[in-house]
């Protein structure tokens, strides 16, 4: 064989053996990508079946603009989505809660909550919520009324009880105070802005993105649970609790007056319809070794009992457990879990009984 053929040939050969790792570099990466698909699709369908599901389209599907001055939204009656495993259903009146009639039952006591998304139960299943607790507790001595909307301040809570919670004349009302329920007045078309935004960003990589595909990876229950996973461990790992927000929130005096005004609302109220008013203080969920807002706690207090209402502050309930223990996610200091809400209210059950007993 001459030098020529030779060095042809050795040629021949690099070109056959790169091409041959060529496909096999593509056939490695064809089954790679199909057992990561099938992999994902598997994943899918056993979340699926396990009762998980992605998020819906957009947060604010189940709402509808009303003709309201001070909450001019309402959610769709007898609406329902799911996110994660939480499913949220809303009753014909339009409040995630289990139905309810004008009638009152002879002898069973009335008893109303109003409030924003912690007493609708953000991220907890209905059973676990403080109202829904309170319906299984009070069985045949009570029967407990949930009127409550994501994002409501003081004032429109208030009006919400006037607008939709009279026609049910309870006994008593807990009104749920939440440490933001001094902030600003909650809109439809502010949630609609406010939707449009998020949907055009991954908020854990604060990265833009076309909202149609956002949509499209949020519907998926393996890439919710995945993205809820992550940004648990993230909070936990590298999370501060944001608590500045607060802060500010309370140096601002017309902020303090949308309280004292909402809490006017509910004495005139309660001088109308006779009936009893507790206010209960939430606490946020941050570190209650350096909890900055007990002050706080102690002015609703003190503007609550002016009207005449009880008070009952979950501050020394909560700060009895690690605050870890009482979060939804590890970057949420707003909304309680379920064992949140189960020691609310068997706080309030201790109260509730106490203040009862024998009536």
């Amino acid at each position: 064989m001459t030098h020529a053929t030779a060095s042809e040939a050795y040629g021949n050969r690099m070109v056959a053996g790169g091409r041959h790792r060529w496909k096999n570099s593509v056939f490695s990466l064809l089954v790679f990508s199909s057992s990561l698909i099938i992999s994902a699709l598997t994943g899918e369908l056993i979340l699926r079946f396990l009762g998980y599901q992605g998020a819906p389209q957009t947060s604010i599907s189940n709402i509808y603009p009303v003709d309201d001055p001070v909450v001019d939204w309402r959610y769709i009656p007898n609406s329902e989505f799911t996110i994660g495993r939480v499913a949220y259903r809303f009753n014909r009146a339009g409040f995630r809660d289990v139905g309810h009639t004008a009638e009152r039952l002879p002898q069973i006591k009335r008893i109303v909550v109003v409030g924003d998304s912690v007493t609708e139960g953000y991220g907890v299943e209905w059973e676990s919520v403080f109202t829904g607790i309170l319906q299984t507790a009070l069985a045949g001595q009570a029967e407990t009324i949930n009127l409550a909307a994501g994002g409501l301040n003081t004032p429109q809570e208030v009006h919400l009880l006037e607008r939709e919670g009279l026609r049910y004349k309870p006994d008593l009302v807990v009104l749920n105070f939440i440490l933001n329920d001094a902030d600003f007045y909650s809109g439809f078309r502010g949630a609609q802005q406010y939707n449009a935004e998020k949907e055009s960003r991954i908020g854990l990589l604060n990265v833009a993105i076309d909202p149609r595909i956002k949509r499209l990876l949020k519907s998926s229950a393996l890439i919710y649970l995945a993205k809820e996973r992550i940004e648990n461990v993230k909070g936990r790992l590298m999370g501060k609790a944001h608590t500045d927000y607060y802060a500010k929130l309370w140096a601002s005096d017309e902020n303090r007056r949308k309280v004292t005004s909402g809490f006017d609302g509910l004495a005139a109220l309660h001088r109308q319809n006779s009936f009893d008013v507790v206010v209960i203080i939430w606490p946020l969920i941050t570190d209650y070794r350096h909890y900055k807002f007990s002050s706080i706690h102690q002015w609703v207090k003190g503007e609550v009992e002016k009207r005449g209402f009880s008070t009952i502050d979950l501050l020394p309930t909560f700060s009895a457990v690690s605050y870890r223990e009482l979060q939804v996610t590890a970057e949420d200091n707003v909304h309680p879990n379920a064992l949140g809400h189960k020691l609310a209210a068997m706080t309030f059950l201790d109260w509730y009984h106490s203040r009862y007993a024998g009536h």
